[in-house]
């Protein structure tokens, strides 16, 4: 196990809140639904027709937005977690 951690190029800052625990969540979970309508979009064209393409749309960018969000999210939770190791040590 310590041998993966050192492997780990950049590791996470900041404690993961439950802002960004949910944000998280969502992120994987639009990933698993756009995952499932890519692998079964035969079917689900088959049985949703000319609807099945924008449920591929509105599955991928509701993954893009969610997941723009929860980085921005992250990088300024981890920015002023590592900013105030530094402002402390000042």
């Amino acid at each position: 196990m310590s041998t993966l951690r050192g492997l780990v190029p950049a590791p996470l800052a900041a404690p993961e809140t439950p802002h960004l625990r949910a944000g998280r969540i969502r992120v994987m979970l639009g990933f698993a639904l756009l995952a499932l309508v890519v692998l079964f979009f035969a079917p689900l064209r088959a049985a949703a027709g000319s609807a099945a393409p924008a449920a591929l749309v509105a599955c991928a960018t509701f993954v893009l937005i969610q997941g723009w969000q929860w980085l921005r999210a992250k990088n300024a939770a981890d920015d002023a977690w590592l900013m105030q190791e530094h402002d402390d040590a000042a």
